[in-house]
């Protein structure tokens, strides 16, 4: 029967020397850290984590990129549509000019209203106000065409202004030429009484 050979470690060689006891030896080592498997797995964690945040950030740069593009895509095509719909919601005084004059034995006001038909003009007379509304039609021969640039205002308009003396309604006219209404309002005269001291 062959004998095994047991193959004893250094240390093990030493303690059996010492008589079992563990011989201490003092060295002024550096103890230098030693990077573990768990370090490692960490730092790849991390490394991943990080990519993987790279990537979802690029990912909603670029959705919100295409969704910005699109956004003014829309608003070229749209342009026509919404400069009349938010022409419909401006004031009325922007879109109605007027001058309102006064004479010796009238007031005189003035309304440019290009392109409007005469039976789509209202106007209201009280003693201290007047209000005229008129109705832009929109031209039907470019609905289906792109606009480049729309300025023209379309829909319902309306503008009343204070006059400044007391008139005679009854005695009111208006005229519409070339796209001017003129509406002339004669002044209440002055009425003077004399009155008697008892």
């Amino acid at each position: 029967m062959e004998e095994k050979k047991v193959i004893k470690t250094k240390r093990e060689l030493e303690m059996e020397k010492a008589g079992g006891k563990e011989v201490k030896e003092e060295k002024n080592v550096e103890e230098v850290p030693v990077e573990t498997k768990e370090t490692t797995e960490e730092t790849t964690e991390e490394t991943t984590e990080e990519k993987q945040v790279e990537k979802t950030l690029e990912k909603g740069k670029n959705t919100a990129q295409k969704i910005f593009e699109d956004m003014i895509s829309t608003f070229r095509d749209k342009q026509g549509d919404f400069e009349k719909a938010m022409s419909d919601y401006t004031a009325s005084s922007a879109k109605l000019a007027m001058d309102v004059v006064e004479t010796d034995n009238d007031i005189v006001v003035k309304a440019d209203l290009p392109g409007v038909k005469k039976e789509d003009i209202v106007i209201d007379l009280t003693e201290d106000s007047l209000e005229i509304m008129a109705i832009f039609e929109d031209e039907s021969e470019f609905k289906d065409d792109k606009f480049i640039k729309k300025e023209r205002r379309y829909g319902e308009t309306r503008r009343s202004v204070s006059l400044p003396k007391m008139v005679k309604i009854d005695e009111a006219s208006a005229k519409f030429d070339n796209g001017v209404l003129t509406v002339t309002i004669p002044k209440e005269e002055k009425r003077r009484h004399t009155l008697s001291v008892e």
